[in-house]
């Protein structure tokens, strides 16, 4: 891992340690283990940890791996932060949370005119996945990146493998429940870590 100072890299604790308190409030009433895996984010020293490595739904925790591939493709220089992106049928009718992205039109690059186009640019689907959680947004993203949501998944699981979250399986970008779509604290401990110093300049 590459490990550059990160400012501030003291929020980088305060982040992981709320990664579950976060994961677990979308799954359903039915009662799931309570897990928690806090770290310091500078150190890796592992500060507390309960049922760390329990397979659970990550639900929009997934997302941190979508926008890590997106920067990670970016870097490659596979796609531009500013490339056009075509929203499908497929990514438009995601549930929500979502942005209300619709095919057929072609839309202003502005956060404000999200919900009346086809297409956009790559920054403001990674934006929308960050900070409104919008599925159809991440959804979009993996098409954009390699063709389908299940040739995406197929990419976000080799990620996982080279980055050491070794009982993580995805199925889809945004999080949304689907059998065998699980990850765990310890897992997802290990994916906030990597975005927050293999990409410090997206960080914010």
């Amino acid at each position: 891992m590459r490990v550059r100072r990160v400012q501030p890299a003291r929020y980088g604790l305060f982040i992981l340690a709320a990664i579950w308190v976060l994961l677990i409030l979308p799954l359903s009433a039915m009662a799931a283990p309570y897990a928690a895996y806090v770290i310091d984010a500078r150190t890796g020293e592992v500060l507390h940890s309960t049922n760390a490595d329990t397979r659970l739904h990550p639900a929009s925790l997934t997302k941190m791996m979508t926008l890590y591939i997106a920067f990670e493709a970016i870097k490659r220089g596979e796609i531009s932060i500013d490339s056009k992106v075509k929203i499908s049928s497929n990514a438009a009718s995601e549930p929500p949370s979502k942005l209300g992205l619709k095919s057929g039109q072609t839309i202003a690059a502005s956060f404000a005119d999200f919900t009346a186009g086809q297409t956009i640019a790559l920054r403001y689907l990674i934006r929308a996945a960050a900070v409104k959680s919008a599925n159809d947004a991440a959804t979009a993203i993996g098409e954009a990146l390699e063709g389908s949501e299940a040739k995406f998944a197929r990419r976000m699981n080799r990620t996982a493998k080279a980055l050491g979250m070794k009982n993580t399986t995805f199925k889809n970008a945004h999080g949304l429940t689907e059998p065998g779509h699980l990850s765990t604290a310890h897992d997802m401990t290990i994916m906030g870590r990597h975005l927050l110093y293999d990409f410090p300049e997206y960080y914010n």
